[in-house]
């Protein structure tokens, strides 16, 4: 085994790491939006269909609309705001890149640890295939580096990412086992 097939592996290895560390950043990232979209969604049907089924099933003359009315025009009010919150900030956006994100910087990491297991018999053409892999890489860390990851989601993924290698902190000395934050300032503290 050359120093190269090392230098190589070694490196697959700690983008493998950084990779799935991304990925679950993005991950994270889709629920938070998904989640934000539900509500808006069902916001802005549950009064309308409320209202809706009181006039159909006991007339306009229902007593409780009285009370509804103000109630839907109060939230139909929220709804909108929350909407133009969600629209001037491109929610569904957001969560269609956080999605794409997601699911590349997988397969990257899966296919650096491919790589990086092969140290032991590695293919002729690993120079080949790692630069294929560190190029798509490089392109996703570009792209993900524009949408302003923090330092409280890169320790969340940092961790996610030990936790799935099984690899020690260099801060805390641990193998995280769970994605209970900790006073780490590496891999805790999110």
């Amino acid at each position: 085994m050359t120093s190269n097939t090392d230098n190589i592996c070694e490196d697959c290895w700690r983008r493998a790491i950084y990779a799935f560390g991304t990925a679950e950043i993005f991950r994270k990232r889709t629920v938070k939006f998904k989640k934000g979209i539900q509500m808006l969604s069902f916001t802005a049907l549950v009064f309308p269909v409320l209202i809706g089924g009181i006039v159909l099933g006991f007339g306009t003359q229902a007593r409780a609309l009285s009370i509804l009315i103000p109630l839907a025009v109060v939230a139909g009010i929220l709804q909108l705001v929350l909407s133009a919150w969600a629209l001037g900030f491109n929610w569904s956006e957001k969560l269609d890149y956080a999605q794409e994100s997601a699911a590349d910087n997988y397969q990257i990491s899966e296919r650096f640890r491919e790589l990086g297991s092969k140290a032991l018999a590695p293919p002729e053409d690993l120079q080949v295939q790692f630069a294929e892999a560190k190029g798509r890489d490089d392109a996703r860390r570009l792209a993900d580096s524009k949408k302003g990851v923090t330092d409280q989601e890169l320790r969340y993924g940092h961790r996610a990412a030990l936790r799935q290698f099984g690899r020690k902190c260099e801060g805390c000395e641990k193998v995280p086992h769970s994605m209970k934050s900790t006073d780490c300032e590496i891999c805790g503290r999110f």
